[in-house]
């Protein structure tokens, strides 16, 4: 157990030293640390660690969105990951069970029940009788949305809503008002989901279908192409796809979705799609820096990097500053890329 390696995460300088502290007093002596999600996602790809314990709520990345990423990606699907916060109401914990969490620590930390904490990784922890009333509280009121028992179910998800916020319910809740043709009702639940959990691609999608229906084209779109630029980042292409294609339903004119289609497009292999898409992109939006470095990048994919190189001084001509661009140019001309 000694020569476990433990990244932290916190924003908090404090709470950092604390668990630092703790970790070295129970004998551990690899630890690392950031104040930042972002930081500790790139730190947890580049290394190799047998425990993060993260701060749940942060801004930027939090602990949970951290826990999420580590869950689906395939070399950290089953890392320890402990999230801490001073104050779990019973929905936090049920989401962060959701996520796969090992296991959660209160602050300020107690070094005793801290310590019982890591003498739990590898093992499978029990869980709380709260904790599985509330998994079954939801799931009784997911089953009630099933049967089509709409009054139902919305009363078992406010009453958890006076529990504790959680994505997971207001997005259910908007569900339900969509399917009563309450549609002002439904947005505001749906963006008290992403206001929770800012990668919640689900709650985009149903807020800009909700936006259609109230005719709201502008509205609708921006939450639809939120949602699929979350698919994108998370690799889920054919669910990227089909809001894309919807988008361009109601605005064929609309310059990031066809960039967009370009993009994933490219990233599936399908090149000649991908320039078709880039090329609309580029007749909507001619000064646009970004996807001439897209056209340059598809070049590249296509292995003519003469071409690339002059997609890339384009980008640059419309925006001296852009780094990638000036980056992959100056590979090109030293015959590095």
């Amino acid at each position: 157990m000694k020569t476990k390696a433990f990244l932290l995460v916190d924003d908090n300088t404090w709470a950092l030293r604390d668990l630092q502290d703790a970790l070295k007093y129970f004998g551990f002596q690899e630890i690392e640390e950031t104040r930042q999600g972002d930081e500790a996602w790139r730190m947890l790809r580049f290394r190799r660690y047998d425990c993060v314990i993260a701060e749940m709520e942060m801004p930027g990345m939090g602990g949970l969105e951290l826990l999420k990423k580590a869950r689906e990606h395939d070399r950290l699907y089953n890392i320890a990951f402990f999230l801490t916060h001073s104050a779990f109401t019973k929905v936090k914990v049920v989401m962060a069970g959701r996520e796969g969490v090992t296991g959660l620590i209160v602050k300020p930390i107690d070094v005793k029940n801290f310590r019982q904490k890591m003498e739990t990784i590898g093992t499978e922890p029990e869980e709380a009788p709260e904790v599985v009333h509330t998994r079954q509280t939801l799931d009784r009121g997911l089953k009630l949305i099933e049967s089509n028992e709409y009054e139902s179910a919305l009363g078992v998800f406010e009453t958890m809503v006076e529990q504790g916020d959680s994505a997971e319910v207001y997005y259910n809740i908007g569900y339900i008002k969509t399917s009563q043709e309450k549609y002002g009702e439904a947005i505001i639940a749906f963006r008290k989901a992403t206001q929770l959990d800012r990668l919640f691609a689900k709650a985009y999608e149903a807020m800009g279908r909700a936006y259609q229906q109230l005719g709201r084209k502008k509205e609708a779109e921006t939450a639809l192409q939120k949602a699929a630029d979350i698919y994108m980042t998370r690799e889920k292409v054919e669910d990227a796809e089909e809001i894309l294609n919807e988008i361009m339903e109601i605005n064929p004119d609309t310059v990031n979705v066809y960039n967009s289609l370009g993009v994933l497009y490219r990233k599936k292999g399908e090149f000649a799609a991908a320039l078709k898409h880039y090329q609309k992109a580029l007749r909507i939006h001619p000064d646009s820096p970004h996807i001439y470095y897209n056209m340059g990048r598809l070049h590249l994919d296509l292995n003519d990097p003469g071409k690339a190189k002059l997609y890339f001084t384009e980008a640059l001509k419309r925006a001296p500053d852009f780094k990638e661009a000036k980056e992959i140019l100056s590979a090109i001309e030293l015959g590095t890329f």
